[in-house]
């Protein structure tokens, strides 16, 4: 599939910048793989881990294709182990560092299916016409409280705790801790947006429909979003915000033709079934045999043999 791709990486009203995403700038000849994540800790070098975890996760997949599915969660486990081992090298000599951690979203666009996969309270969404039809479930305190009926979902955005989370990257992540998923129905103008929890403080879910429902080619999205954060954002804010131009083609003509084939095939072999079946059966018309009362007796076969004329006999004195 064809994509557009808009990026943020902004510091807004935090004293340094602890979101990362990869790759820093985006090239159509690309793969399309895009990894955002949020260095958590404050002074626990966040952007440390961040870095580590956005370059580790890109690089990895970028590496290998995925033939199949399975292969996402085994290249998954195989990033997140490279990510803990450039970790534990940095905390090494940098003991300060030893809390530092991180929360991924990271998405890969291949086989006309988007992969995906996320640890922490930086989330995922795909959206179409403006509304989601999926969107990421958070590992923070506020969603379990959501889930379990104790608030609204209107009341986690401005919960004191809204904060705290309750997965991240670290030198102790599970590879059962990142959840992962892959999305098929995937069509033409469809929008994918992975952010940190920054970019949600003013970008929120109804402002979707508004910036987000008919696409237009001549918009810097980027730009747009960037205005509506600017200045009012406490966190850092960040994003990678992808356009669907184009499903290939064969993917698409495949739903259409297999289907298709079905009905023909069935459509010929009935009407052969029912050829046969109506088809009139050949007559077939009886020869009479004429009856023989009895074979001929033994002496009438020696009195015919009798008749028959003899032979010339040769001269011999010729």
């Amino acid at each position: 599939m064809n994509i557009k791709a808009f990026s943020l990486n902004e510091i807004g009203g935090r004293k340094n910048v602890e979101d990362a995403i990869m790759p820093q700038k985006f090239a159509p000849q690309d793969a399309k793989i895009f990894v955002v994540c949020d260095g958590v800790g404050g002074s626990s070098f966040g952007e440390v881990a961040s870095d580590i975890a956005s370059k580790t996760f890109y690089e990895t997949f970028k590496k290998e294709t995925l033939a199949q599915d399975a292969d996402f969660e085994r290249l998954l486990h195989a990033s997140l182990k490279q990510f803990q081992k450039k970790v534990a090298d940095y905390i090494e000599t940098n003991a300060g560092a030893a809390g530092t951690s991180t929360t991924l979203t990271l998405i890969v666009l291949q086989n006309n299916k988007a992969y995906i996969a996320w640890c922490g309270d930086s989330k995922i969404y795909q959206l179409r016409n403006g509304k989601p039809v999926y969107k990421s479930s958070d590992h923070s305190l506020v969603a379990e409280l959501v889930a379990q009926g104790v608030i609204t979902e209107a009341e986690a955005e401005t919960h004191p705790q809204r904060n705290i989370i309750t997965r991240s990257l670290n030198a102790n992540t599970k590879p059962t801790d990142i959840d992962f998923k892959i999305l098929t129905d995937i069509q033409n103008d469809d929008w994918f947006l992975l952010c940190t929890d920054g970019l949600m403080e003013q970008f929120t879910e109804n402002l979707f429909a508004v910036v987000l429902n008919k696409y237009d080619a001549a918009t810097n999205y980027s730009e747009v979003i960037e205005k509506i954060c600017y200045g009012k954002t406490k966190d850092n804010y960040s994003m990678y915000l992808l356009h669907v131009e184009k499903v290939a083609a064969a993917a698409s003509s495949k739903k259409i033709i297999v289907p298709i084939l079905v009905v023909l095939l069935l459509a010929v072999g009935g009407w052969f079934a029912w050829s046969q079946l109506s088809k009139p059966k050949p007559v077939v018309e009886e020869v009479p045999v004429k009856k023989v009362d009895s074979l001929p007796s033994k002496d009438t076969v020696q009195s015919i043999m009798m008749k028959r004329p003899e032979e010339p006999k040769k001269d011999s004195a010729k």
